[in-house]
């Protein structure tokens, strides 16, 4: 009895899902290819290299859909292109289809190690285990740190550089050697220079006047004076009697 009462009901449902049933088969076997079918064909846009504005405005102009998928680091593209696209670059697809596309995220960053008060060589060695290089190399003079020794550093400690990047140092050749000068008075030039020479110095400004004190071609006055405690390498000028 209950049956018979729940038959009508039951004779409803299954003439609701027949209906539904034949939608979707119509919807899906004429409807739907229909509609794909009278979308146009195009080539997809090469967009590796290319910046994410730029990429998506090439993607509307031929009708095409996008989504970013990741953002990852590139040392080969800046922050915000395009490093990777599905589907790749001159696939023909249907208006509508979705690209996908991969960001950059630019150059991946680190700190720069501290290598000031380093030795040269461990300085070096530190700099390489941060993924970096060593740039410029500068060699100064200094009276207060032991040659070979860093000085300084370009970019500063804990600053952010780029995996890859450059650290410059400058690194101290330790105190300049100084050597105190000799009398020339009454020597020729040849005999001074060859003086100079032996002790890394040299002649620098060479001037003639006449003196009755002096034998002619006799150094009569130089700079700097004799005594004078001054670095090798300095010249030293002089005046000779004509």
């Amino acid at each position: 009895m209950e049956f018979k009462k729940l038959l009508p009901y039951l004779e409803v449902s299954a003439a609701f899902i027949g209906v539904v049933l034949i939608i979707f088969l119509i919807f899906d076997n004429w409807v739907l290819p229909s509609i794909v079918k009278d979308r146009k064909i195009v080539k997809v846009p090469n967009l590796i290299g290319v910046p994410s504005n730029n990429a998506i405005q090439l993607l509307d102009d031929n009708g095409l859909e996008y989504t970013i998928v990741s953002q990852q680091y590139s040392d080969a593209y800046p922050k915000d292109y395009v490093i990777k696209q599905v589907p790749a670059p001159g696939t023909q697809v249907k208006e509508s289809r979705q690209v996908l596309l991969t960001l950059s995220k630019g150059k991946e960053d680190t700190n720069a190690p501290n290598v000031i008060g380093q030795f040269e060589s461990y300085a070096r060695n530190i700099i390489s285990n941060a993924e970096l290089s060593v740039g410029n190399v500068i060699y100064v003079k200094s009276d207060s740190i032991p040659k070979g020794i860093v000085i300084s550093q370009n970019p500063p400690p804990g600053s952010s550089v780029s995996i890859g990047g450059n650290i410059d140092i400058t690194i101290s050749e330790g105190p300049e050697e100084k050597v105190i000068i000799p009398d020339l008075t009454g020597k020729s030039l040849s005999d001074a220079e060859n003086l100079l020479i032996e002790i890394d110095l040299k002649v620098g400004i060479v001037s003639y006047i006449r003196s009755e004190t002096f034998l002619p071609n006799t150094i009569i006055r130089q700079s700097p004076i004799p005594g004078e405690t001054v670095p090798k390498g300095t010249a030293v000028n002089i005046v000779i009697s004509r």
